[in-house]
């Protein structure tokens, strides 16, 4: 088993990983920490390819941004840690459904997410991720609640 942490496009501390990092030391368990590239932020970026000065951008190139981006934060957030513990991951799709799959790939203990405060006309008009995820998982899912 592991434990997910699911992170936004910050470079900075999140305490998503903080929370997740403790839960990972209090049962013993590894941390994955994902970052996932949307697919249409993807194709945004694919599409500025193609000149010399900015070649193509290929679904590898994303993974690779998206993984370097989670140790970013994971460096951030902790610092000091146990690398041995702790997997910056990253993907190319739907957010929920790619933290979903993770979870379910390596059996996850439990899933991290941020949360902002809305109100509940925000709640209605705009799709989150974090509902999305709160209404689909299979496991228990922490929330890590941001007052923006």
């Amino acid at each position: 088993m592991v434990i997910i942490a699911a992170v936004s496009g910050t470079r900075e501390v999140d305490p998503v990983v903080e929370t997740a990092y403790d839960l990972a030391e209090t049962y013993d368990e590894d941390l994955h920490v994902l970052h996932v590239i949307p697919d249409e932020e993807f194709q945004e970026r694919q599409s500025g390819g193609g000149s010399d000065d900015n070649p193509s951008y290929y679904l590898d190139n994303a993974i690779t941004d998206a993984e370097e981006l989670a140790a970013d934060v994971v460096e951030a957030t902790l610092g000091d840690y146990d690398e041995a513990r702790v997997t910056p991951t990253g993907e190319v799709g739907d957010p929920t459904e790619m933290v979903l799959a993770l979870a379910d790939d390596h059996d996850a203990r439990f899933i991290v997410i941020g949360g902002r405060k809305r109100t509940p006309v925000g709640k209605a008009l705009f799709g989150s991720t974090t509902q999305s995820l709160l209404l689909h998982a299979d496991r228990p899912v922490v929330t890590v609640m941001r007052g923006e």
